[in-house]
């Protein structure tokens, strides 16, 4: 439990790229029918096993005897997720360098916009190094223009100019 609720900076991290990253959630999670289709998914079986060891350790009344349960990644995109909310506040740790590729769909203001899961405004976030907008939908780690991108980031990471 520990590890998955206070996470450290690893050393050896110097840099991140964010690809069509949800820092403040997704506006598909709050859709109705996507979250009636989440109450099918399951979870992996050490967590279920690990939610029930936990509530049988749990006093009765700690949590107003609201039963432990493990949220799917999908209730972890919901933009009122109180996960969602608090990591989203977190700085990106000192001596990291970040860059962020953001896709959006269509011709219009990026600000405006979103890539079909992701509005601009929940990828955009400050203290990036460099930041693309990439007029594409979601799954733009294929587009040369975003493989562009990471080359070039990776390249002056390197330091290969």
């Amino acid at each position: 439990m520990h590890h998955a609720l206070f996470v450290k900076p690893l050393p050896f991290v110097t840099r991140v790229i964010f690809i069509a990253t949800p820092h403040r959630g997704s506006y598909m999670a709050s859709i109705f029918v996507v979250k009636f289709m989440n109450k099918f998914l399951s979870l992996p079986g050490g967590l279920v096993k690990a939610a029930a060891q936990i509530e049988k350790l749990r006093q009765p009344d700690a949590l107003g005897g609201n039963p432990i349960t493990i949220p799917t990644a999908l209730d972890n995109m919901d933009a009122s997720n109180p996960f969602v909310q608090t990591l989203s506040g977190l700085p990106i740790a000192p001596g990291v360098h970040a860059n962020s590729i953001i896709p959006v769909k269509g011709n219009g203001p990026p600000e405006d916009g979103n890539d079909g899961v992701v509005e601009y405004k929940s990828a955009h976030i400050e203290g990036v190094e460099s930041e693309l907008i990439v007029r594409s939908g979601h799954s733009t780690q294929a587009t040369p223009e975003t493989i562009e991108e990471v080359r070039r980031i990776l390249y002056k990471h390197a330091g290969i100019h």
